[in-house]
């Protein structure tokens, strides 16, 4: 079975849960003035960056073990 699709999508999932993350932090650092509940910013501020770093450390993990899509592990 070639794991390379299920490989890429992934990481692709990953990369998109970072974009995501991103955005909304830049969000709340730039715009927060649009945001309601701002006694809550903070904790999603925090939410947020735990989400990326998240994303990240999968990402590096994926691309650290299974660099191309190879099944087997790399260390």
């Amino acid at each position: 079975m070639n794991s390379e699709p299920f490989y890429k999508a992934a990481v692709s999932y990953w990369e998109a849960q970072k974009r995501e993350a991103i955005a909304t932090l830049n969000l709340y650092f730039n715009n927060s003035v649009g945001i309601g509940e701002h006694s809550k910013i903070l904790d999603e501020i925090n939410s947020w960056t735990g989400k990326l770093s998240e994303a990240e450390e999968n990402i590096k993990n994926l691309k650290k073990y299974f660099r191309d899509g190879d099944l087997s592990v790399n260390r």
